[in-house]
């Protein structure tokens, strides 16, 4: 019983390659000098291990095999786990994944391995292996591992580690660097070498975190050869990173993952070893913020602190009031715990729902603002200041419009735009749903470009970096077309995850039907991704990047259904899971299927955001505008009240603005759908935390 206490210990890696026969033949190791910390890596195949016995050699972690596809579990991973850990020695857990085409399946795997493996701070990061391709493509295997890490990562708030060697990496994956640019440490294999060779441009130039050194070990307390490991420096490079924050009474703290204070005083959250997090210090009425401890102790009393994570952090507000807050009460309307003297603000007034007029926005006369390359975080700006009638941000939790009772619906201190539409007209019979919408998230489209030239009179552009349009095609060539012009930037083209050329689209005049061609790529199924830069030459006026039409297998396809969309992400502690998705081209779009009887939208309202119209079933809810002197998180009340079943909303750019704003921009952080009967909307909405109501915008 002893391990069933103890299992808490353990940790999960992502592993692509094979953890025993990924590389060379074998051979005696050469005389290596040592990187960091080492360890060892094993499975039932190494039968009963003398844990005492390994413990006092050199080795100072262990990585074990705790599952494999959607149901097996290692036979001797439970005697592992409690051997290990009751000797001393920091655990972790791998996954042997059984790919096979469905992200579901990915998912299922994912959620199998978490259920063994549990993760805890002080464990080895997760780690996944790889070793069979389940008969997909490197582009089918690369989402496949995605969806897995994702999944890990949304659960548990950690990036898993990946473990691979270069021969597994360069055939199977086509050496992508996808996974190094997003923060996934890398776990390599290579042995009998005094350095390993690092795949993915040097795993997106981040080194590795752990080298698989040998195959053959020999470690007292194990029969037969054992693999051996090496953790690049610090063994708290390679573990799970702990942050806890214990606000006292007076107000709250706020960072991603992590909201405290009232009623919750404690809470904690895991991450990744150097992650940076910033928490927001909040007082509540009447009081003020005098001090944070702990790891934010430089801060004094600044409103917020950025803190890096290493091991198990600890942060502290200490608030001063003269104020008691008494004990919890329920709002009496959504039945959430709220301390009593936190009251709603000011109802949204009638400026925050007017409607503004629908010009239809000009594409190609309107020169491209210069969106800023990086956006500062929510929580790193200024608190706003208090509201005017003209704001259409007000200070406040969720409330509801003039003219209804003022409703709390949650301790968030943001103003929802409630009700825009009344239930009554959103189960109407003109739902034009589409079935085949994405049901398990936020589908995006890019902007809609029209010009004469173009083929057939239009196209699809974006000018923000990292925004992403991705194309399925058969045969062995495939020929891009885009256009170049006075307001035209820099794209880079992948195909099968590997890069194959930069584009720059810039010219002095218009010109459509430029033509990129790309041939001997083999015969069956390829993707091509065009992803922008965000660059532009210095003459140049904007930064759009353009796909006009596709040609393959003999055919033009003048706009033909993109495999996968995305827009731009952009960074922000603040945002539900740490970054939230952002366009300004007019007609990009972003689509949610859903079911459930009400939805709201969370967005950040700031200086330099545009307006967007909002559809439900079809019908056109409302035009909303995103402007606000000061920028911040808010969330938006689609709708309520909802027929039970199957919805589609709708999130349209237009591409224009208040007078006083400073560009179009039109950012979602998530949406959050109530599930559950129309007699029953007084429940609360799904807050962080419970995944199951949250559709996340990627």
């Amino acid at each position: 019983m002893g391990w069933v206490v103890r299992r808490w210990r353990h940790v999960v890696f992502v592993l692509t390659a094979s953890m025993t026969a990924v590389l060379t033949a074998l051979a005696t190791a050469p005389a290596i000098a040592a990187p960091g910390v080492p360890g060892i890596d094993v499975s039932k195949y190494q039968g009963k291990i003398e844990w005492p016995a390994v413990a006092s050699s050199s080795v100072r972690f262990v990585i074990m095999r705790a599952t494999l596809g959607n149901r097996y579990r290692d036979e001797r991973y439970a005697q592992n786990l409690a051997g290990a850990t009751a000797s001393g020695l920091v655990v972790g857990a791998y996954h042997f994944a059984k790919p096979s085409l469905g992200l579901r399946d990915a998912r299922s795997e994912a959620d199998h391995f978490l259920r063994v493996a549990r993760i805890r701070a002080g464990d080895v990061l997760p780690v996944l292996d790889i070793e069979e391709t389940g008969g997909l493509s490197p582009e089918q295997l690369r989402i496949w591992a995605q969806a897995w890490l994702n999944r890990v990562h949304s659960r548990t708030g950690v990036r898993a580690m990946i473990y691979t060697g270069n021969y597994f990496w360069r055939g199977f994956m086509r050496n992508t660097s996808w996974f190094g640019h997003r923060g996934h440490p890398l776990w390599v294999a290579h042995w009998n070498v005094g350095a390993p060779d690092i795949p993915g441009d040097r795993w997106a130039n981040n080194g590795y975190t752990v080298w698989q050194w040998s195959a053959t070990g020999n470690i007292p307390g194990i029969k037969g050869p054992v693999d051996r490991d090496w953790v690049n420096g610090n063994l708290t490079r390679g573990t799970i990173a702990s942050l806890t924050v214990a606000p006292a009474q007076g107000g709250t703290v706020r960072g991603d993952r992590v909201a405290c204070g009232g009623p919750r005083d404690r809470c904690s959250r895991l991450t990744n070893p150097g992650d940076e997090i910033t928490l927001s210090a909040t007082p509540h009425e009447g009081a003020r913020l005098t001090r944070w401890t702990g790891a934010c102790a430089p801060a004094g009393d600044a409103r917020t602190c950025t803190v890096s994570a290493l091991g198990d952090t600890a942060v502290s507000a200490v608030f001063d009031t003269s104020v008691e807050i008494p004990a919890v009460e329920s709002d009496g309307a959504s039945g959430t715990l709220l301390p009593s003297r936190v009251r709603c603000a000011t109802v949204c007034s009638a400026p925050t729902l007017a409607e503004p007029p629908d010009p239809e926005p000009s594409v190609s006369d309107e020169p491209d603002p210069a969106p800023p390359v990086s956006e500062p975080p929510v929580s790193a700006l200024p608190a706003p200041a208090p509201p005017v009638p003209t704001t259409p941000v007000v200070d406040g939790p969720v409330s509801t419009p003039v003219g209804k009772p003022s409703t709390c619906t949650g301790t968030d201190p943001d103003c929802a735009v409630a009700d825009l539409l009344a239930p009554a007209h959103v189960g109407s019979e003109r739902s034009q749903a589409r079935q085949e919408d994405e049901p398990n998230g936020t589908r995006y489209s890019w902007g809609l470009g029209r010009h004469r030239g173009a083929i057939g009179g239009s196209y699809r552009w974006e000018r923000r970096t990292s925004a992403s349009i991705s194309y399925r095609f058969r045969g062995g060539a495939v020929t891009l077309f885009t256009v170049k012009g006075p307001r035209m930037g820099k794209a880079r083209v992948e195909i099968d995850g590997s890069w194959v050329a930069r584009i720059d689209g810039y010219s002095r005049r218009f010109r459509p039907d430029v033509r990129h061609r790309f041939s001997d790529l083999g015969g069956g199924g390829h993707t091509l991704t065009i992803t922008s830069l965000g660059k532009k030459r210095p003459m140049a006026k904007g930064r759009r990047v353009v796909v006009d039409a596709l040609r393959w297998g003999g055919k033009l396809h003048r706009d033909p259904g993109p495999e996968a969309v995305a827009w731009a992400s952009v960074s922000d502690p603040a945002a539900s899971e740490g970054n939230y998705v952002v366009s300004d081209a007019p007609g990009a779009e972003a689509t949610l299927s859903f079911s459930g009887t009400g939805l709201s939208l969370r967005a950040v309202f700031g200086p330099a955001r545009g307006r967007a119209q909002i559809w439900l079933d079809g019908a056109r809810l409302r035009t909303v505008d995103l402007y606000a002197p000061t920028q911040r998180l808010v969330s938006i009340r689609v709708a309520s009240g909802l027929r039970p079943g199957r919805h589609v909303a709708r999130v349209v750019v237009l591409g224009t603005r208040h007078h006083a704003s400073q560009g179009v921009a039109v950012t979602i952080d998530r949406w959050v759908v109530t599930e559950g009967s129309p007699n029953h909307m007084g429940r609360p909405e799904a807050r962080p935390g419970k995944t199951r109501h949250e559709k996340k915008h990627a």
